[in-house]
């Protein structure tokens, strides 16, 4: 299958930057280079009262160390996870995922939970990811926001090696400890 690129759209920059993001969170290689494909994620929170929202955490990821850390996971995770997508796309009739590129419009997209479809601006946190290629997100792969419901039964179905999998991750590349964390943010939050 061709791959379908339009430019990398601002919402996945990076905030801390306010451009693209250059260089591999883990690995360190330069991520802006055409066929290096890579995953951004984004975690957001929203203030009731405001229109606007905050980012928690963000990085990009070079495809190697993501399928990396993704060996991390459980099998039980594993499968626990593609069940979780296999029923709530069974709900959804199964239908195929169809984007026209000459009407896309991102921010709509974006605008609800790729699962649940509650407005995101109704949520009190929500994650964005995208997969890209060099300097273009990668449409045949739709990037998604992922709302807070969902988050939580996603987490819920998670073994304990999977969470001190993810929790060791967080802490060496994203910042403080899940505890202060929690204590500074709320919850935990999943990392997809």
């Amino acid at each position: 299958m061709d791959d379908y690129f339009v430019d990398i759209p601002e919402q996945f920059y990076s905030d801390s930057e306010g451009k693209p993001f250059e260089k591999c969170v883990v690995c360190g290689k330069n991520l802006l280079e055409e066929g290096t494909q890579y995953v951004i994620e984004k975690a957001m929170k929203n203030y009731e009262g405001y229109t606007f929202s905050s980012t928690v955490f963000e990085y990009a990821m070079c495809l190697d160390c993501y399928q990396e850390m993704q060996k991390g996971m459980s099998e039980e995770s594993m499968q626990n996870l593609q069940k979780y997508y296999m029923n709530i796309m069974a709900e959804r009739g199964n239908e195929p995922m169809m984007i026209n590129l000459q009407t896309f419009d991102l921010k709509q997209w974006l605008s609800k939970c790729f699962f649940k479809e509650t407005p995101v601006k109704e949520m009190k946190e929500y994650q964005l990811i995208g997969q890209f290629n060099g300097n273009h997100l990668v449409m045949n792969t739709p990037p998604m926001a992922i709302g807070e419901e969902v988050m939580e039964e996603m987490a819920d179905l998670l073994s304990e090696k999977t969470r001190g999998e993810m929790d060791r991750f967080r802490e060496q590349f994203l910042g403080p400890p899940p505890e202060i964390e929690e204590l500074i943010y709320g919850r935990k939050l999943l990392l997809l």
